[in-house]
């Protein structure tokens, strides 16, 4: 009767409805279409669903958004990930409060568990500005996704300069994403969904940033970051709302320290002091800390094939389906090419060290021109 999505974001708009009850409903009926379906008596014998909340879950209003939300993300590409479902971000599975419902614009790896988290005051100084710059530009070698939330800042600097190293960046907001927050940052928001990062916010399109909001999307950071990062902070605010929760979740938190008696860095020394932060001098501690290998020889294997003439690639790719290597007929044939073009593209892979030649007319992929992970 209804689709999966369109049953899932129902349900996640009844009120009285929160992550926890919503996978109750799932485990219990299986899917959000049989939960939404199911009649008041059935639903009542779910843990934490009461009669009331039982009749409102038949209600139509709940349906109403539900059409609207899916109308509004096909209309500006907003990708629905539901809680269960394979493109729920990955960091955030084993968390029972999660979400249930996100929406993300953009084209962010979210399966990717190599995740930095990165926060502070909105306040930057020059010394916080360059310690981003000197923590983050090292990291590029990892490839992380790095995770902050579009405020005044330490966010923005954090989400501009994973930007200006080729790193994926994704901006979390206490507001629907008809309204991006701060206004100013729109067009940081865009340029992070055009360089391959995205925007997520577990609000519908049509809800306005408010204080209360803030407390939940602070949680969502610190859920995605392998480790929260305080680069720069006093003993309140924000930045240390989303330390706290990231220490009470079991993930790792590192922070910056400070010179004593220097308000701009207090928050730091105090994480550091209570012993819920590591502290963090350089990027080789996070590194440490994290047990991250270097991704640059992946990076450079995909630079590599990027750079390939589009009749090379064709070339790599039937190689790669053939870990024993094809002989030159095969090849011609599958290609449909004349000798000639064929043989020429061969020895230009083969000069380049991504093919290796075999006995008996045979090319197979070199051990240096693998490239795994491609599609």
């Amino acid at each position: 009767m209804y689709t999966e999505e369109f049953a899932a974001v129902a349900l996640s708009r009844v009120s009285g409805i929160g992550p926890v009850v919503y996978r109750q409903l799932l485990r219990h009926f299986g899917s959000a279409e049989g939960a939404l379906t199911a009649v008041a008596r059935e639903l009542s014998v779910v843990p934490g669903v009461s009669r009331e909340l039982a009749s409102r879950i038949g209600a139509a209003a709940p349906k109403r958004e539900a059409e609207a939300i899916l109308e509004f993300s096909v209309r500006h590409g907003v990708h629905i990930l539901r809680a269960g479902s394979e493109r729920y971000p990955a960091t955030l599975r084993n968390f029972e409060r999660a979400p249930a419902i996100l929406y993300h614009r953009g084209n962010t790896d979210l399966s990717r568990r190599r995740t930095l988290a990165v926060v502070g005051t909105r306040r930057v100084s020059r010394t916080a500005g360059q310690q981003i710059e000197r923590l983050l530009d090292p990291l590029a070698e990892y490839d992380p996704l790095i995770v902050s939330g579009l405020a005044y800042g330490i966010d923005t600097a954090a989400h501009r300069r994973a930007l200006a190293r080729g790193l994926p960046t994704l901006a979390v907001l206490g507001s629907g994403l008809q309204y991006v927050y701060p206004y100013a940052n729109r067009k940081l928001a865009e340029d992070i969904c055009r360089q391959g990062g995205g925007v997520l916010t577990e609000y519908p399109p049509w809800v306005k940033p408010e204080r209360e909001h803030f407390p939940a999307r602070n949680r969502i950071v610190a859920m995605m970051g392998e480790m929260t990062l305080v680069v720069e902070s006093d003993v309140s605010g924000g930045s240390i709302i989303t330390a706290n929760m990231a220490h009470e979740l079991g993930r790792k938190v590192g922070a910056c320290p400070g010179r004593g008696g220097d308000r701009s860095t207090a928050g730091c020394n105090a994480l550091i002091k209570q012993g819920k932060a590591f502290l963090i001098d350089g990027p080789e501690d996070i590194v440490r800390l994290l047990a991250w290998k270097p991704a640059a020889e992946g990076r450079k294997q995909l630079q590599l094939f990027l750079s390939l003439l589009p009749e090379e690639r064709q070339v790599v790719d039937l190689l790669q389906e053939e870990a024993s290597g094809s002989r030159i007929d095969e090849l011609s044939t599958k290609l449909q090419w004349p000798p000639a073009k064929l043989a020429s593209r061969l020895l230009s892979l083969e000069m380049q060290g991504i093919i290796s030649a075999l006995p008996g007319q045979r090319y197979r992929l070199s051990a240096s021109g693998s490239f795994p992970g491609l599609p």
